[in-house]
């Protein structure tokens, strides 16, 4: 890892989340992490979104593990894996409070100017918080 920024938010399988069994949806628990990312960029002081700045979502890869269900508790942990010119890569693990290994995986975010609709380079600011250690 290029980074030694680790960031973890708990959140709780809400009801929302599940099916009819009780059992969390791969989709649902995909966006656990996406707000676990979007946490790390708030404590780090990086905008999200703004008139220069936007993050989608480019390339995501997961390996499941164990099934999530109604009212665990999950601990997503996140770390830099990488800082491109205009990406980010981050790996991911997200365990039950028990210790219970659910998933994990990497996700990459391009920095673009909305604006623009195109890749543009990360800011020499957002680059320096990126590869901080977490606040």
């Amino acid at each position: 890892m290029s980074s030694s920024a680790s960031h973890i938010v708990t959140r709780p399988v809400r009801f929302s989340d599940t099916d009819a069994a009780g059992v969390a949806h791969f989709s649902r628990l995909l966006v656990f992490v996406e707000e676990a990312v979007h946490d790390f960029f708030q404590r780090q002081k990086i905008p999200v979104f703004d008139a220069a700045t936007a993050w989608p979502i480019v390339s995501l890869q997961t390996d499941f593990k164990a099934a999530c269900r109604f009212e665990d508790k999950l601990d997503v942990a996140l770390s830099v894996d990488r800082v491109g010119t205009s990406s980010l890569t981050m790996v991911f693990a997200v365990q039950k409070s028990d210790g219970t290994p659910c998933f994990d995986g990497r996700v990459t975010l391009c920095h673009i100017d909305p604006s623009q609709s195109a890749a543009s380079p990360i800011p020499e600011k957002t680059r320096n918080a990126l590869l901080a250690p977490a606040v």
